[in-house]
């Protein structure tokens, strides 16, 4: 059985020293607000205005007005309807309870009748008064009339005894209501209630239907509006209320209901006073929709134990009386049903009156006279005190409301007066006392009506406040959850599009169709080529080749090659035909390749196809077989590119396990396996296979020479035994079978000798590799120098023993070398060089390394203990990010701190709200998370207060905060603020399937909502309907917009889109303010987290709008090779910033509030400012076409708009005596403004400024030809730094592993070329030049070995992989050396 608590005051009942205090709806004062309401709003909705009198429904005002002001009117279902009413339908009273019951009800218009026929009395004598007047001196003296009857002829009749003579006003005496009287006295009166509302006639004829209580509860308006059936005019009967008529109705029939009810009150019997109550309130009370029928007697010991009430001789000997100890003195006269039911509460409560509730032992007490002792002694208590402490009270002279000729007139008005002056119930048909029978008195009720006798009462019925809402919270929540991958798919729409505006310009379509006007002039087919079920089609055309029997592959898009089908070497040319599904697919198998799948737009291309081939073949003496076959059989059929690939893989495992007895074996018991091993070993490799497995091109000199020697048969393809031999050649060779290897591959006429072209030839195939041309006369310059150092300078051509003799003095760089093979993804096995035991370099000599191997990178690895070694990584990594991990600890602690108090508030300190046993743990999970939520989405604004951390991290606050983290840290946050809101959108989740299974009732505890009584809300409320629920809605589709946008993948291809998202973070906040302004629970806390951190990030953002709406001119733009751009513009005035330091620029003509972020390649003395801008995305893209030459033309620069300087970690490279600077691919540019910076101290010789004393700059790049314009400023970096301050080192990774013989052969050119000519044979520099990828583990600890020192700078910017290597490194390097490597990064 549902109960809900009482109403109490909020600041209490939190501890057992602050316990719960109920607080009253309504006044203790007996002051009318039965008729009146509680408060001036509600009194003033019940007036009409017009002659003091209140609003009423019918010109004879004898009904109230319909509720259409919407007062909070109570509504309970009826007990056959489990609905609610219309409270605009229902007659407006001062008390919410007033349509409870019909006897109720009687009263309450009774007493709406007695006001206004006071205030017609009085506007008879009293014409000059105002309407106000008129209606406060009738409510006084309805007030007092009602004070009467209460004090003076109620009371007295019920307890049996007289009150006492006013004493006059007692102003220090408590009027309030006792917690006991008001849960357990005053509900005395439950014992007298009957079944049954009696009606009668003034000839004291009872009605022929008698109302049974149960049934009429929440009814009573309609049983008194209950028309009289009629027929109507289409023989239909017609009972429907109309309110409305009564009001155009002089019919009396409504009114003599009233009058039959209030006679039959008069007369009806109450029942015995005793123990005993009728099922009508017991069983069968009236309840909520989802429990109908509730037990008021139950509901009264709750309320009793609800207010703590104290046991039952606790209660006697607080007012006085004798506690018992025996229970045959509780009630000694009483009757034998008493008796028994005194055995029952022995029973209960376990034979003690310390046990008993009051309610109970009050009515164990109650005799045919009346209540017992207790209660007796509680309402005479309780009335003494309402009447003496009352200031108002009718009878208190010194008030002035009444003078004495009136106190003497209100105490001779009893009830009866009042009915008979207000009704058409004629004087004779009543009683003197209305509360009382006495022999003599009319019309006396001649028996009760036993419960037998009436109506039964209808039945429990439940009510589900869920139903309806089902459907719409699962799509609600599934809407929420799909709606992150709609904007994923937006995003992609977004990408596609704009890939599509990029890739397709006027010109591009132009040349397109132009090429295919020419193609198709050719003698070109159209067509399109089926790869893969993953892939779709794509657009080629084919070409026959006049010489040969081959088949060219062209793009459609721009006629590139992409590939030849060679058919020379075949007897005879089967196609495979598609007999379904258009029929116009055809396969043309290529053996020991992949095949050839076409499409045709019709089955008529096809065969126009067809015939065109079989004549070319047959030109070339080839026969041509076709074939029917189902699409699916086709495809089927066809091995695609994929597929060839997954067998070159197994082949290039299958030649490694051979060559080195790897663990790689086939299952022979397999079929499947066994047929793959035969197919593995029938495999052959074309040239073009070949190549990609080397990662060269099919055309290069070297793979033309190497295929030509491995192929020892000459039919074009290397099969499993030639790989074989090669591969074994190579890993356990010797030197002599290595370099014979390469002097035939170079001995094109095979004389067994070299002459000086053919050496030359192999020098030009390994600088094409290379990506590197050199002059002819150079060429021979470096093979005359390689000649005369080998000693070979007299010979002309070199045989083979001479070849060796000509790179005699760098065999060790040959001994390990082999093949970097792409086709393979395991890393082979090499055989190791002799040991040099007589080797002085060697560490266990102790010998200290020279400077100039030193300088060379030959890293050595100090011993250190291995079970140490995981301990001493997490060691280094907390001291290399102290800083950082002690911000994040805490950063995590403070969230995790507020997400616990408010969990802990909320499920324990508040449990006295009921909030937990509503929603479950529901509430505390949304309250805590959005308290962590608050203080994330306002600390997240301090992230991007850039001017602000500029200006911060130069002063001391930047040795204690690591400000260079500020991007990564507000990426920390925003992920740290997703996992509390989706942790806050699940809380809410339960709490919103919680309320909405709750009825309206308890929904008290908002504060701030208030329901109308026939208003049922559902899902729909809480997630739309209400503007906590609505905001939270929009702020959830807002963050997901903002989130998937700002992905590394939409940043990096649709720039445009992330950066328009990310400006929602002010609708963002907006919402975020709206959403706790609903103060549903509690008064909102984020506007406190967020004041501060919104000024500051305001006045910031002030910072640079007021500078970058400056329109800066463009002096020079340059476009450069590798797509990268450079722009020159002026320098602001008073524009200071420090090299490493970057910049946010605009570009006008692209759009004014689209900035992208870039490094300053300019130094600090500089006048003007520069920047390099690779091409990367739609943006940048767009901004090299902007400041193309042939777009320009004549027109002046485009002018942009400047945001900054941003400080950033790279800065700081001179607070460190060593620093390392590690660039990749366009990350070089911070590198070149310091590099720039440090050339111009020193030539000025201003380096005592900075602390550095050692720079090395390592850049890494596939070729020197990407980057052209940093070779120019390496190369003034060369030409002042005389003393070898900075070292610099050039990696190009377009070449291979370091022990790959191109590699080694490379190193070979490299190291002659530099002696002929004093610079690198690839960049023209000093600096030494390396081939490969840098180990960065051996460069940091021979800088180490160097410099001596105990914490080294370490700098790096480029693509995450670079990054993350240099880091790996300098974790390894930290924890076997003295040094301490710090690592400062960018991404790009």
């Amino acid at each position: 059985m549902p109960y809900q608590r009482a109403a109490y005051d909020k600041n209490t009942g939190r501890s057992p020293n602050n316990p719960r205090k109920q607080i009253n709806k309504a006044t203790s004062w007996i002051d009318g607000s039965f008729i009146y309401g509680v408060s001036e709003v509600w009194a003033n909705c019940l007036r009409s205005f017009k002659g003091g009198k209140l609003f009423s429904l019918d010109t004879k005002g004898r009904y109230p007005a319909l509720n259409k002001v919407g007062l909070p009117l109570h509504n309970f279902p009826t007990a056959k309807e489990l609905n609610l009413k219309n409270p605009e339908k229902m007659w407006m009273f001062g008390d919410s309870h007033t349509h409870e019951n019909p006897a109720l009800m009687s009263l309450g218009i009774l007493l709406f009748r007695w006001h206004n026929h006071l205030a017609d009395k009085l506007r008879m004598t009293q014409d000059n008064w105002s309407d106000d007047k008129l209606y406060h001196m009738a409510r006084h003296w309805v007030i007092a009339t009602l004070q009467n009857i209460i004090m003076y002829e109620y009371l007295p009749t019920l307890l049996g005894v007289s009150m006492e003579p006013y004493p006059g006003y007692e102003r220090l005496t408590h009027p309030g209501i006792s917690p006991v009287f008001e849960a357990a006295a005053s509900k005395y009166y439950l014992t007298l209630l009957p079944s049954v509302i009696h009606r009668r006639n003034t000839s004291c004829q009872s009605a022929s239907e008698s109302w049974r209580l149960c049934n009429s509860y929440w009814k009573a308006q309609d049983l008194y509006s209950e028309p009289e059936p009629h027929i109507g005019d289409n023989g239909a009967i017609n009972t429907d209320h109309n309110y409305s008529n009564i009001s155009q109705n002089d019919d009396d029939s409504t009114d003599s209901i009233i009058d039959q009810v209030l006679m039959g009150l008069a007369s009806q019997k109450a029942e015995r006073e005793d123990s005993f109550i009728v099922t009508d309130v017991r069983s069968h009370f009236y309840g909520p929709l989802h429990f109908s029928r509730d037990d008021l007697v139950v509901q009264t010991l709750m309320r009793g134990r609800d207010y703590g009430l104290p046991d039952y001789n606790t209660a006697r000997k607080a007012y006085t009386l004798p506690t018992l100890t025996d229970w045959k003195t509780i009630n000694p006269g009483a009757s034998p049903a008493m008796t028994q039911a005194m055995e029952n509460a022995k029973w209960v409560y376990n034979y003690s009156f310390d046990k008993m509730d009051v309610f109970t032992g009050g009515l164990l007490e109650t005799t045919e006279q009346g209540p017992g002792p207790l209660f007796r002694a509680i309402i005479l208590e309780q009335f003494r005190r309402i009447r003496n402490g009352d200031r108002f009270w009718f009878e208190n002279k010194e008030n002035g409301l009444f003078t004495d000729e009136e106190i003497k007139q209100v105490r001779k008005t009893t009830l009866k007066d009042i009915i008979v002056m207000c009704t058409n119930i004629p004087n004779n048909t009543l009683q003197d006392s209305v509360f009382t029978w006495t022999q003599g008195d009319p019309c006396v009720q001649t028996s009760q009506l036993s419960e037998d006798e009436l109506e039964p009462c209808s039945p429990h019925q439940g009510y589900d406040y869920f139903e309806g809402s089902g459907l719409s919270f699962v799509l609600s929540f599934v809407a929420l959850g799909v709606f992150p991958f709609f904007c994923i798919i937006v995003a992609y729409i977004i990408y596609k599009f704009k890939k599509y505006r990029l890739k397709v310009t006027k010109r591009t379509l132009y040349m397109n169709k132009l090429k295919a006007m020419v193609r198709g002039s050719a003698g070109n087919l159209s067509a399109y080529e089926w790869t893969d079920y993953k892939e779709l089609p794509r657009s080629i055309e084919l070409r026959f080749e006049p010489n040969a029997c081959m088949v060219t592959v062209l793009s459609g898009n721009n006629g590139a090659i992409l590939r030849v089908v060679n058919l020379s070497k075949h007897l005879a040319v089967d196609l495979f035909l598609t007999n379904n599904k258009g029929r116009n697919t055809l396969l043309l198998p290529v053996p020991k390749e992949y095949d050839l799948v076409v499409q045709f737009e019709t089955e008529s291309e096809r065969q126009n196809f067809i015939i065109k081939f079989r004549e070319y073949v047959n030109i070339h003496y080839k026969n041509l077989q076709c074939y029917d076959r189902s699409l699916g059989g086709v495809l089927k059929l066809a091995i695609t590119k994929r597929k060839r690939q997954e067998l070159l893989e197994s082949f290039f495992k299958s030649v490694f396990s051979e060559a080195f007895q790897m663990d790689y074996l086939l299952n022979e018991e397999d079929d499947h396996e066994l047929n793959h091993s035969k197919e593995i070993l029938d495999c052959e490799l074309s040239k073009t296979e070949f190549a990609d497995a080397l990662a060269l091109k099919p055309n290069s000199l070297f793979v033309e020479q190497m295929f030509s020697a491995i192929d020892k048969d000459k039919n074009g393809y290397i099969s499993f035994r030639e790989l074989l031999y090669t591969v074994v050649l190579f890993s356990k060779g010797t030197i002599e079978d290595k370099l014979l290897m390469f002097f035939r591959m170079y001995d094109l006429d095979e004389s067994g000798s070299l002459n000086r072209l053919e050496v030359a030839t192999l020098l030009k195939s390994l600088l094409e590799m290379a990506n590197t041309k050199l002059s002819q006369n150079e060429i021979d310059k470096l093979v005359t120098t390689m000649f005369n150092d080998a000693g070979l300078s007299g010979l002309k051509s070199l045989r083979f023993n001479d070849f060796s003799q000509l790179f005699g003095n760098d065999i060790n760089k040959i001994w390990d070398a082999g093949l970097d093979w792409k086709g393979t993804r395991i890393r082979l096995p090499r055989a190791s060089p002799p040991v040099n035991n007589n080797n002085n370099n060697n560490i266990s000599n102790g010998k200290r390394l020279s400077k100039s191997e030193r300088d060379h990178f030959d890293g050595i690895r100090d011993t250190y203990n291995p079970i140490k070694a995981k301990v001493k990584i997490i060691a280094h990594y907390i001291e290399n990010n102290r800083q950082p991990i002690f911000y994040l600890i805490l950063f995590f602690g403070i969230c995790v701190g507020l997400f616990a108090e408010r969990f802990y508030f909320y499920a324990v300190e508040r449990e006295d709200k009921g909030l937990r046993m509503m929603m479950g743990y529901g509430v505390a999970i949304s309250r805590g998370s959005a308290m962590s939520l608050s203080f994330c989405y306002s600390l997240i604004l301090l992230t991007m207060c850039r001017n602000t951390i500029t200006k911060v991290r130069e002063t001391f606050l930047n040795l204690y905060v690591p400000f260079d983290m500020n991007v990564a840290f507000h990426k920390v946050v925003a992920w740290t603020g997703v996992f509390f809101t989706v942790t806050h959108i699940v809380g809410h989740a339960f709490n919103f399937y919680h309320i909405t299974t709750q009825p309206v009732a308890f929904l008290c505890i908002f504060d701030e909502l208030y329901f109308r009584s026939d208003v049922l809300p559902k899902f729909s409320y809480w997630l739309l309907g209400n503007l906590t629920g609505f905001t939270g809605v929009l702020l959830t589709l807002v963050l997901f917009i903002i989130y998937i946008f700002a992905t590394q993948t939409a940043r990096k291809y649709i720039f445009s889109a992330f950066w328009s998202s990310h400006k929602l973070f002010v609708v963002m906040y907006i919402l975020t303010l709206l959403h706790g302004a609903g103060r549903l629970l509690q008064s909102p806390w984020f506007p406190f987290y967020f004041m501060g951190p919104a000024i500051l990030f305001t006045i910031d953002k002030l910072v640079s709008i007021s500078r970058k709406k400056t329109e800066i001119s463009v002096v020079k733009s340059e476009l450069l090779p590798s797509d990268v751009t450079y722009l020159e513009f002026k320098r602001p005035p008073q524009f200071e910033y420090k090299s490493g330091q970057w910049v946010r620029i605009a570009c006008i003509a692209q759009g004014r509030n689209e900035y992208h972020p870039f490094t300053l390649t300019s130094a600090p003395q500089e006048d003007t400012l520069s920047v390099h801008v690779r091409s990367l995305g739609p943006w940048t893209w767009n901004l090299r076409n902007i400041f193309d030459p042939e777009n320009l033309r004549d027109k002046p620069y485009p002018k942009i708009y400047l945001d900054g300087p941003y400080g950033a970690g790279q800065q700081d490279w001179y607070r460190y005596d060593v620093s390392v600077l590690v660039g990749g691919g366009i990350g070089v540019t911070p590198y070149a403004s310091i590099l720039k910076d440090f050339v111009h101290m020193k030539a000025i010789n201003s380096t005592y400024k900075i602390k550095c004393k050692k720079l090395y700059f390592i850049w890494v790049t596939a070729s020197q030809k990407h980057y052209e314009w940093l070779t120019d400023i390496l190369r003034q970096v060369e030409q002042v730094d005389t003393k070898g301050i900075v070292s610099i080192h050039i990696y190009i990774t377009q070449f291979f592993q370091k022990f790959d013989l191109r590699t080694a052969m490379l190193y070979i050119c490299e190291e002659h070329f530099t002696k002929v000519s004093n610079k690198s044979l690839f960049t023209g520099l000093r600096a030494k030049t390396h081939f490969g990828r840098p180990q960065f583990g051996k460069i940091f600890k021979s800088v180490q070995e160097t410099s001596r020192v105990c914490k080294v700078g370490v700098f790096s910017c480029g693509p995450p992989g670079l990054t993350k290597g240099v880091e790996k490194a300098c974790i390894e390097c930290s924890k076997t050396t003295k040094a301490l490597f710090q690592h400062h990064f960018e991404n790009f």
